[in-house]
């Protein structure tokens, strides 16, 4: 089957889709047939990843996954490759689908199968370093790696039976604990921060954006890496939890009068809402990003969980934190009769 390459928009919300299920894909029709086009971006958008002054800022899991999925630089993957390489290990299998990042019920009710969704289209050549949806880049090299291990497994294994059994309102905050914790978490490996999210992983401009955080926060001053790194990160927090909140409040109401239309739009009106709030560009709001510890209160504020700027990434002080942290909201509402 081939596919033809549509431009995503960057809309500031979820576009409703109608997928007219004939174009599904099927069990006989899994695989598609990409152009040398699309094979030279996946080729590009893996080399401008993979190298190793970005690599090492990678949790150690992800790199460990990488090596296990045996991705071919040069050539998208076919499924049946993924779920060579994955089922066996974890007992999760992978499905292509025509939807795009969607609203969420049909998604969780594959998960709730150990079914992984990759899509069907892949980003523009003027999306190398940023795409406003997730494509099959990064479905593929940033979550997959992951899913050959069981660590992961069991993570992706809490979400769906507890959304499917939440109110409306809780699913919410599932759906945003799942977005900062496998899309855009971060964590904390021999005393450095480290990228886990797929979301950072996949966007060059994401990535390389994060890591200059990093730096910044050793450089400034911030923190300390000769001492425990997340526990100056938590006094940063307990210190500047109004401001931060503020921050988080200003950025619903920026979305609210749809000034989030565009990435560099994004970027530029979020940077100008310092300044009026009166929230001085130093210490953890010295950045691009700010890093926060990862908690369920501050995680339920955020407004927007997709297509949005949010200058915050959260941070667990282990996979085991995060997996205990994830344990206290999900388990609570799965077990439910």
């Amino acid at each position: 089957m081939s596919v033809n390459q549509n431009v995503p928009n960057y809309t500031g919300d979820i576009a409703a889709q109608q997928v007219d299920p004939s174009r599904e894909y099927s069990s006989e029709n899994q695989e598609i047939v990409f152009s040398e086009d699309q094979h030279a971006i996946w080729a590009d958008l893996f080399e401008g990843i993979h190298q190793p002054y970005l690599l090492e800022h990678l949790c150690s899991e992800y790199r460990s996954g990488l090596e296990l999925l045996q991705l071919d630089p040069q050539r998208i993957p076919t499924v049946k490759h993924l779920i060579e390489h994955i089922t066996p290990r974890t007992g999760w299998r992978i499905e292509r689908t025509v939807v795009r990042y969607t609203l969420a019920d049909d998604w969780y009710k594959k998960f709730a199968q150990r079914i992984f969704l990759i899509t069907d289209y892949l980003r523009t050549r003027d999306q190398m370093e940023f795409t406003p949806e997730p494509d099959m880049f990064h479905d593929i090299f940033g979550h997959l790696p992951f899913l050959t291990q069981e660590f992961y497994a069991r993570i992706e294994d809490k979400f769906a039976p507890a959304y499917l059994k939440a109110t409306t309102e809780e699913r919410e905050v599932i759906k945003r604990l799942a977005w900062y914790s496998t899309e855009f978490g971060l964590v904390v490996e021999d005393n450095r921060f480290k990228v886990f999210g797929a979301g950072i992983i996949s966007g060059r401009k994401e990535l390389t954006r994060t890591i200059m955080e990093f730096y910044r926060l050793g450089r400034d001053n911030v923190i300390d890496y000769t001492r425990n790194a997340f526990d100056q990160l938590q006094n940063q927090f307990h210190a500047s939890k109004n401001s931060l909140y503020r921050i988080i409040d200003g950025v619903n109401a920026l979305h609210h009068k749809g000034q989030m239309s565009s990435e560099s739009q994004g970027w530029n009106v979020v940077n100008s809402m310092y300044e009026s709030l009166g929230i001085a560009r130093e210490g953890i709001f010295g950045g691009e990003v700010i890093l926060v510890p990862f908690n369920v209160e501050t995680i339920a504020r955020i407004p927007k969980t997709v297509y949005a700027f949010n200058p915050m990434l959260f941070v667990c002080e282990s996979l085991a934190e995060m997996d205990a942290i994830l344990d206290s909201y999900l388990k609570p509402i799965a077990q439910r009769a």
